[in-house]
């Protein structure tokens, strides 16, 4: 029995010192089992082992198996808090577990909160208004958030766009900075400021501001070159380009100063009488004086060779027999007394004519004689003294314009456009003007084609046409009919059935198709013998405003008819009937009659005849009413003794009217 239990204990043993060596040879992994009601124990980061190496923790070390297996579950409750090695293929972390940085975050958030992690802010108020020069000097506002230091201080920082940062300012310990540009930044280009706390180290945010950059000016002549060769008594221009920030201001080396201007290039023009060479002597702009560099040599030859050419040959490349033209040219040089220059013309093959007078100017007006037919020609110019040849120039003698309108019969629908062809002869570009005043020009093509949109059946004929020789002959006609819905008239609704005679009123009407331009429209209305008689009409876009003639003699109310015809096409509207009151034809019957005592009320009667509401009248007691629409009219009286009343005056829409008949009121005491 000894001996058997002694078997088992040797083979525990070996059993354990085989898992202890297994362990040993795996790969550890530092984990912290966190206790379940304890707060995490901040930890150094552990420095991981390589991968051959395998390290024993503590716990291991210190606790040898000498136990059997079934102490196994004590070991693990003693060290269930400690750091151990196990193999994270193998084992599942469990939910009251952590790793070293989870551990690390809760700590950091159980800590109480330092100055540290307070809210630090320098805000730069705007700024953006500032174009200032190197050198300058600026203030830039600011604002801070959070508990500085006593002996923090604010310094402004320059950055240029490579991100280099150079102080600018003397510390400061409260807004605003003073800053100064450095003289050595480049104008033209975007810097950004920015403030800088010392105590703790707070940046506020990247302001832009842009420099201006320092003016230069450089003088040449208007075409590039730095000299130029005139004649006594020409004109040189010369120009001045400038760089930096405008407007600009300059002084030259002949004493002429411009101020302020924004032209970039400058223009400047001058005619010197002998040779001159003309410098800018300074520039300058909001930053100051600048550089400036170039200059502008002005030759003038007192005795240069003469020379002649013809110049904007373009402009009479086509030309027209009878009509005046100028021939520009250039004559430099020294030409002797007397000398004139002539324009002469000439066939390809044929020999030179004179088509002008002698003149001494540049410019010479001449035309071509009518006797030369269109075609290609030769134009030059001569001087007399010396005896000087322009170059030739090639030109082109054009006939005058011919536009034939061709005969069309053209049927549109309401509103469509159509066309109408024109066919032109000579020279162009071509315009012209068509009877319903349809205007095409710059014309290059022939024939043409000219859109018309007519509203009305129209005759086209052409009233003008022409070219590049003027106005030319012109003909032809085409028809062009439209087909539209019929004319009608629609006198609508009238406001009101019963009128004064004599009055003015506003008919409603509309119309639909198409009338003539020359259509007239009128209100008609029947007189005493029933026939139709036009009325003086005011026409406009929704109503005729008419005045109506007087009612018949001795008609009280006549009822007439009433319509609106139109004179082309001849349209006439429905007809409408109108009632029409003759004035002063008004009547107020009064009547009634009643006893009462003395202090009492009672009521007499009014009944009207005749005229249009509303009514006003007066009793001969002098009460009075005004205006009203009732009929009969019932009036409360309270006479104070025996009274008979009547109507003393009358007054309806139409005009004054009459009373008749009484009303006795008898007070009993």
């Amino acid at each position: 029995m000894f001996r058997f239990v002694f078997i088992i204990f040797c083979g525990l043993l070996i059993f354990s010192n085989q898992a202890n060596a297994q362990r040993r040879t795996s790969t550890p992994k530092r984990q912290i089992f966190a206790p379940k009601k304890k707060p995490p124990v901040p930890t150094r980061p552990a420095v991981t082992p390589k991968a051959d190496t395998a390290i024993a923790p503590r716990a291991t070390q210190a606790a040898p198996v000498t136990a059997p297996a079934a102490d196994a579950t004590a070991v693990r409750d003693a060290v269930r808090d400690t750091i151990i090695t196990q193999d994270s293929s193998n084992v599942e972390i469990s939910s009251d577990t952590l790793t070293e940085k989870e551990a690390e975050e809760r700590l950091a958030k159980t800590e109480p909160a330092a100055d540290s992690v307070r809210s630090f802010k320098i805000i730069i108020d705007n700024i953006s208004y500032l174009s200032v020069c190197p050198g300058t000097t600026i203030n830039i506002p600011f604002k801070t958030v959070g508990p500085y230091d006593e002996g923090n201080t604010f310094i402004a920082h320059l950055i240029d766009a490579s991100g280099k940062s150079v102080p600018i300012s003397l510390p400061v310990s409260k807004s605003p900075v003073k800053a100064v540009i450095p003289s050595y930044k480049i104008g033209g280009e975007v810097y950004r400021i920015q403030i800088v706390a010392s105590i703790p180290v707070v940046r506020s945010q990247e302001v832009p501001i842009r420099l201006l950059q320092m003016a230069s000016a450089r003088l040449e002549v208007i075409d590039g070159t730095q000299s130029v060769r005139i004649m006594p008594g020409q004109e040189v221009n010369l120009k001045v380009n400038f760089t930096g920030a405008a407007p600009w201001s300059f002084l030259m080396s002949d004493s002429t100063v411009v101020y302020q201007t924004m032209s970039n290039p400058h223009y400047l023009t001058v005619k010197p009488n002998d040779v001159k060479a003309y410098r800018l002597t300074g520039v300058a702009n909001a930053c100051g004086s600048g550089n400036v560099s170039g200059e502008a040599i002005v030759n003038v030859n007192n005795n240069p060779e003469p020379k002649l050419e013809l110049k904007e040959v373009e402009k009479i490349a086509k030309l027209c027999s009878g009509i005046p033209f100028q021939v520009p040219f250039n004559a430099t040089g020294k030409y002797k007394d007397g000398n004139k220059f002539v324009v002469q013309i000439a066939e390809r093959t044929g020999a030179f004519k004179t088509i002008s007078t002698p003149d001494t100017t540049g410019y010479i007006t001449t035309q071509i004689p009518t006797d030369y037919k269109p075609g290609e020609y030769k134009l030059r110019v001569v001087s007399s003294a010396p005896y000087l040849v322009s170059q030739t120039t090639n030109i082109t003698i054009v006939s005058p314009t011919v536009a034939t309108l061709q005969r069309d019969s053209l049927r549109l629908g309401e509103n469509e456009t159509g066309e109408l062809t024109v066919k032109f002869t000579g020279g162009g570009p071509w315009f012209v003007l068509l009877s319903d005043g349809t205007y095409e020009n710059n014309i290059q093509e022939s024939p043409y084609k000219v859109k018309v949109k007519p509203v009305f059946d129209t005759n086209y004929q052409i009233t003008s046409a022409g070219g590049l020789c003027g106005v030319g002959k012109f003909s032809g006609s085409a028809k062009v009919s439209v087909k539209s819905p019929p004319a009608s008239i629609t006198l609508e609704k009238l406001p009101q059935n019963m009128v004064c005679a004599g009055s003015t009123i506003e008919i409603p009407y509309k119309t639909e198709g198409r009338y003539n331009p020359n259509n007239k429209f009128s209100v008609q209305i029947t007189d005493k013998s029933g026939r139709f008689v036009s009325l003086p009409t005011t026409v406009t876009a929704a109503t005729m405003k008419v005045k109506l003639s007087s009612a018949a003699q001795g008609d009280t109310i006549r009822t007439q008819k009433i319509r609106i015809i139109s004179s082309s096409p001849a349209v006439s509207s429905a007809i409408e009937e109108l009632d029409i009151v003759a004035p002063d034809k008004a009547i107020a019957e009064v009547s009634g009659k009643g006893t009462i005592t003395a202090g009492r009320t009672t009521r007499i009667q009014l009944k009207f005849k005749n005229g249009l509401p509303p009514w006003s009248f007066t009793l001969s007691d002098g009460t009075a009413i005004n205006g009203t629409f009732l009929n009969p009219y019932l009036i409360s009286v309270s006479p104070k003794t025996t009274t008979e009343y009547t109507i003393s005056s009358l007054k309806s829409s139409c005009g004054t009217g009459t009373g008749k008949g009484s009303a006795l009121v008898t007070v009993s005491n």
